[in-house]
């Protein structure tokens, strides 16, 4: 099955990207969300974060993708992942930041006896935009919960309180949420900054930046993503170089 890049946000597609160190974790990059209606369409396949950190068990590596963003509070057992849509993380070790392995999710089912299959790490069968499913699986999971698979990797694949830090209120006073249905009636006010920014900083850089207090309007107000989290082993990741890049991606079979 050949399945394509889908077209719109690119934080939800292809460049939420990070380099990472196997032991250190750099910056990542990305737009907003649900720039276009294919991810109004797909929301499991909007992609809020990508992360990589050191395993307590120093011989593992754990990366992460979390998909599907203001799931409502208490909604997170009954939100799942698309099974129209192809899950990847990607792995360059090299700097162009083309893919020498990934990581794919095959989704089976609609309901909470979901089962997400598992393929990789390995090679990819071609780079770039169009992706298709590696030949064998390592094993899979069931929703909600975690394995162990064939090859010593650990995986968890569904819902989890979103951990990411954002004003999210505020944003929709700068920029509006491109989709309609998130819109306050009547519209939120305008601003021109985030808040939580001190006098100091105002005097220091001739700004007019707000200090009222930021909120974590995520965390605050029970916010769930559905997750995909691997535990992989260092050894499965070739190369000799300690560092990785890593992005992740959601493709359709039409992009649509």
């Amino acid at each position: 099955m050949k399945l394509q890049r889908l077209l719109g946000s690119a934080a939800a597609i292809a460049v939420v990207a990070s380099a990472a160190l196997i032991y250190n974790v750099f910056p990542a990059h990305g737009s907003d969300h649900q720039d276009a209606p294919t991810l109004i369409a797909h929301p499991a396949a909007d992609i809020t974060d990508v992360f990589v950190f050191p395993s307590a068990n120093t011989a593992n590596v754990v990366l992460a993708m979390d998909t599907h963003p203001l799931i409502a509070k208490g909604a997170g057992p009954t939100t799942f992942f698309d099974p129209q849509v192809m899950y990847q993380l990607k792995i360059s070790h090299s700097a162009s930041g083309i893919e020498d392995q990934v990581i794919q999710f095959k989704v089976n089912g609609t309901d909470q006896n979901q089962t997400i299959t598992v393929y990789g790490p390995a090679a990819p069968n071609q780079t770039g935009v169009d992706s298709t499913y590696l030949s064998t699986s390592a094993g899979s999971v069931t929703y909600g919960n975690s394995a162990t698979l064939s090859n010593g990797m650990q995986v968890f694949a569904g819902p989890r309180a979103d951990p990411f830090f954002f004003d999210l209120f505020q944003f929709f006073k700068i920029i509006p949420d491109r989709n309609q249905a998130n819109q306050p009636n009547p519209p939120a006010a305008s601003a021109t900054s985030f808040n939580g920014f001190t006098t100091a900083f105002n005097q220091a850089n001739g700004t007019s930046c707000s200090t009222a207090q930021a909120t974590d309007a995520l965390s605050s107000n029970g916010f769930n993503v559905l997750a995909l989290v691997v535990e992989v082993p260092k050894s499965l990741l070739q190369g000799a170089s300690s560092t990785i890049h890593v992005y992740a991606t959601t493709s359709t079979q039409t992009g649509t």
